[in-house]
């Protein structure tokens, strides 16, 4: 049987990872909106929402992105930081199941960078999967304190 101590130890690492995780992915994501600024620009006004929250999804996306990916680095901010990452992952995602239900009449073009190369289902799972990452972290960040 493990002991209480291996168990918090084990809990740590594991929130750790999860924050890791999520950490590059935000970074990735957000850096690469700004590097490929046109693609984004671009893959946003292909979107099914209108221009002016393609505008604002274009300026906020990137600063939210990194953002989170800095508040997951930090040890006091961390549990702020795996919220944030949830509500991102969970709008991403709902959008994405929207997207394949056909309710929008069409369906635009995915994300850009490596992730460009996933289809929407595909898209849906990885998402999904980094849901489930956030929620894990942020519940045994909570068991931790």
């Amino acid at each position: 049987m493990i002991g209480h101590g291996k168990l918090r130890k084990h809990r740590h690492l594991a929130t750790d990872v999860a924050a890791v995780l999520l950490c590059f992915l935000f970074f990735y994501t957000g850096l690469s909106k700004l590097f490929d600024w046109e693609g984004t620009k671009s893959g946003l006004y292909n979107q099914v929402f209108p221009k002016w929250m393609a505008d604002m999804l274009l300026f906020s996306l990137p600063v939210l992105e990194i953002g989170t990916s800095l508040l997951l680095m930090i040890p006091k901010t961390r549990h702020f930081g795996f919220r944030i990452s949830i509500i991102l992952m969970a709008c991403f995602s709902g959008y994405i199941g929207l997207v394949l239900t056909g309710i929008f009449g069409r369906v635009p073009c995915s994300c850009g960078g490596v992730i460009d190369s996933l289809g929407w289902w595909e898209h849906l799972v990885f998402n999904l999967i980094f849901l489930g990452i956030g929620v894990g972290g942020w519940k045994l960040g909570k068991v931790n304190n």
